[in-house]
């Protein structure tokens, strides 16, 4: 196992990494998502901001790991998220962009006076993987807190509640319950083996449980090697939480290195901004160490925004 140190400013700069490649064709919905692959930074074609720049994910992740520095708060949590979208903090440019439907209403609820944990949304449209984007610094507080850790009622909880600031249906927890063991059970032992049985503890508590066992089957592709190893145009990648579990594990279980495993994700295509993002952070754990590609840091937008918030991080007692 790796310093806590190392692994979260290489995961951190990870979502990033993945953002700002995927970002530029985030919509794009090629048959062959392989043909001519995007392997640099590239201008974003749907804003006006250049190579290197990150989304949401990586906004939403700082302005995680920034709350989670100072104490689980999920009002503070919401603050930094209303911050961000009402005056730009956590972006490279001063300045929100990307933000969907799910992040918006919720930041519109917190605004009006909702309770945090009410915040989220419960309609179908909110089945998406807007929690997933920003849970890898709720991972690590976790971990930290927990040496001991085991993916019981306690972590549930905490895990429910931070899910719900912006989403508050069954596969959402589900889905976020997956991401943070994963997550976890990486950090203290990166292998594939490690990441596949973290998948199914979550699943066997799920299954236990009368008010999520009807949604666990939509999750068990995730426990079987021969849908993990079928071909790339079976992939489907989409917002949907399941949709972008499946396509992550896909590119995770389908290479053998950290860029593979995220020229993969990226070149998928359909928001392949979020998918890049997560397949990237867990990557950097399943083969750390890693060496990032010099043209992709090269570019990389906002670094400084990064070392800050892991720096400070770090000087807390929570991380």
């Amino acid at each position: 196992m790796y310093s806590t140190s190392y692994l979260l400013f290489q995961s951190l700069t990870a979502v990033a990494l993945g953002d700002a490649l995927g970002f530029p064709i985030q919509h794009d919905t090629r048959s062959n998502p392989f043909d001519d692959p995007v392997i640099q930074m590239v201008g974003h074609l749907s804003a006006n901001v250049p190579a290197g720049t990150w989304s949401d994910d990586t906004s939403l992740s700082i302005a995680s790991l920034v709350s989670l520095t100072f104490g689980y708060n999920l009002y503070d949590l919401m603050t930094r998220y209303s911050q961000w979208y009402h005056f730009g903090d956590y972006t490279p440019f001063n300045h929100a962009y990307d933000v969907n439907n799910t992040t918006q209403s919720a930041i519109s609820r917190f605004d009006n006076g909702t309770q945090p944990e009410l915040c989220g949304g419960v309609q179908d449209a909110d089945n998406n993987n807007t929690a997933l984007k920003r849970l890898m610094p709720l991972a690590f507080y976790i971990l930290t807190k927990n040496p001991n850790y085991s993916f019981n009622d306690e972590t549930v909880k905490l895990v429910h509640d931070f899910t719900a600031t912006t989403n508050r249906t069954p596969k959402a927890y589900i889905g976020s319950g997956i991401l943070t063991n994963v997550i976890i059970r990486l950090i203290q032992n990166p292998n594939k083996y490690a990441m596949l049985r973290a998948v199914k503890e979550v699943l066997d508590y799920y299954r236990s449980k009368d008010q999520f066992a009807a949604q666990v089957p939509f999750f068990e592709q995730l426990e079987e090697a021969h849908f993990l190893r079928q071909s790339s145009t079976k992939i489907k990648p989409s917002s949907d939480v399941i949709s972008t579990l499946n396509s992550v594990f896909w590119c995770l279980m389908n290479s053998e290195q950290y860029n593979v495993a995220v020229s993969k994700a990226v070149n998928l295509g359909n928001h392949a901004d979020t998918i890049g993002s997560i397949t990237s952070m867990l990557a950097s754990l399943l083969f750390a160490p890693v060496t990032f590609p010099e043209n992709w840091l090269a570019k990389l937008q906002g670094r400084n925004q990064i070392k800050i918030a892991v720096s400070s991080a770090l000087l807390s007692d929570n991380f």
